[in-house]
């Protein structure tokens, strides 16, 4: 694995969090992902070790590291149980990286220390059954009542719900079309009118706690606004971090998983009478999924550096997502092909490592619709190479 760049205290980080994800998390990784249990025995011992709140200033007791740092411990943790770093990402991703950046000093304040205590994880609530990476369609409407907003509606797809305590979800706050109308309210678990809905089974990912958020009548202290109508595109600016931060180094750390174990594989099994690491046909595949790996690798590393430099841009993190997602999806489907029916197995970790990160593709915004974006900066001409 190539450095990067990465400075010693990163390429620490990066080697006492593959040890302990190694030791800790890899274990239970395939019975947590076959009996659909939330590994939350991992995530405490994340808290115990300083990993949560990383990302948080000093002055409000984390350790102020950049989001470089983030892709190197959910990278790591992936390539040992990817529900793990999915579930990280619910103390480190886009809603604690919303409120840290948008909210109000006693949002933070309420919030934040339970959050780097281990205390409360959090879950993004976007997605309805007739919109998804269209935001401007949101059904669910909050309407205000004196001091208070009334929340109706449903979210789907909401990872970490069925684990989680503080939600942000995205609502209609004004009666106006398109994303001009849509802003975002915290909601707490145990609020009336709010409920966990039904579980939702995915084929992979399938320890996440991912379940609908149903709202019926659910009164909301106006306080509890994060963004207000027409200023959603300060968070999705956030968004953007997370789609570095969140979905890439996952794709990329089970890839990396998933080549690993395909290459242990090809030397210890023998077919006509010889290794099967000595066919040059499986050679070249194996050549290529290294390849993918590391053109992904310095993708992501690079849209990270620049976003610590103050550079980022939504085009670095759509280039970044699509490639890494079909990355990930090639190398672990070609992984699972040269296992033969080991790959078929739930006894072997080759169709948990394509199940894993086949949604990623869909999830974070489509893959279709990150292309159709990053076309739209290079037509207008705000794309440079």
């Amino acid at each position: 694995m190539r450095d990067f760049g990465l400075t010693e205290e990163q390429r620490q980080i990066r080697e006492a969090i593959g040890t302990l994800a190694r030791e800790k998390f890899a274990p239970g990784a395939a019975a947590a992902d076959r009996h659909y249990e939330p590994p939350m025995a991992n995530l405490r011992v994340l808290v115990e070790h300083g990993y949560v709140g990383m990302f948080l200033p000093e002055a409000l007791g984390g350790a102020g590291l950049g989001l470089m740092e983030t892709v190197l411990v959910v990278e790591e943790i992936a390539r040992h149980c990817a529900n793990t770093a999915m579930l990280f990402m619910c103390m480190a991703g886009a809603t604690p990286r919303a409120l840290l950046t948008l909210g109000t000093e006693q949002q933070r304040q309420r919030y934040l220390p339970r959050l780097l205590r281990g205390e409360m994880l959090t879950a993004w609530g976007m997605s309805e059954p007739n919109a998804g990476s269209d935001v401007g369609s949101l059904q669910t409407r909050a309407e205000r009542d004196g001091d208070h907003y009334i929340i109706n509606g449903s979210k789907l797809w909401c990872s970490g719900a069925r684990v989680s305590d503080l939600f942000l979800v995205l609502v209609r706050l004004e009666p106006v079309p398109g994303m001009r109308g849509v802003g975002a309210i915290f909601v707490e678990r145990g609020t009336p009118g709010f409920s966990i809905g039904k579980h939702l089974d995915l084929i992979g990912l399938r320890a996440t706690g991912m379940a609908e958020l149903v709202f019926q009548d659910c009164r909301i202290p106006a306080d509890n606004v994060l963004v207000p109508a027409g200023r959603m595109r300060e968070l999705l600016r956030v968004l953007d971090s997370d789609r570095i931060v969140g979905n890439p180094p996952l794709c990329l750390g089970v890839a990396e998983a998933a080549l690993a174990s395909i290459t242990r594989h090809l030397r210890d099994r023998s077919q006509f009478g010889r290794p099967l690491s000595e066919f040059q046909g499986l050679q070249w595949k194996l050549a290529d999924m290294a390849i993918d790996i590391e053109a992904a690798r310095a993708l992501l590393y690079r849209a990270a550096a620049r976003a610590d430099q103050g550079d980022m841009s939504s085009v670095d993190a759509s280039i970044t997502k699509t490639y890494v997602n079909q990355m990930a999806v090639r190398v672990t489907n070609e992984a699972m092909q040269m296992a033969g029916a080991y790959g078929l197995s739930e006894e072997y970790p080759y169709e948990r490592y394509f199940r894993d990160v086949r949604g990623m593709s869909v999830g974070y915004g489509t893959t279709e619709i990150h292309r159709g974006m990053i076309a739209r900066e290079l037509i207008n001409g705000n794309y440079s190479f």
